[in-house]
């Protein structure tokens, strides 16, 4: 579940003070009007619909209004998955240097 952008949240708290007044007075005022923008409050209500989804699909992407969604291009392509599951299992058996 990909919440969207949420300036409203303390996320920016190591930028400056005048990106974090700009991300929770203005920008945040912004969010529900702004397409991939959300708030913690919509964003909360489509992962409660998200998890609470009884259809048992699992695989599902799902866009900033909690509809099902397709993948892109690249993540369907049977090659690509493989290649990427291959090099994460790769990196995850390789012996980190102490």
């Amino acid at each position: 579940m990909e919440p969207g952008f949420n300036p409203g949240t303390s996320l920016g708290r190591d930028a400056n003070v005048f990106l974090q007044f700009l991300g929770k007075y203005v920008l945040a005022l912004l969010a529900p009007h702004i397409k991939y923008w959300s708030t913690p409050k919509q964003a909360a209500r489509v992962i409660t619909h998200v998890l609470l989804n009884e259809s048992g699909r699992t695989g599902v992407y799902f866009d900033e209004e909690g509809q099902p969604m397709q993948a892109s291009t690249l993540v369907r392509d049977p090659k690509f998955t493989a290649k990427v599951v291959a090099e994460t299992r790769s990196l995850l058996t390789t012996p980190v240097a102490a």
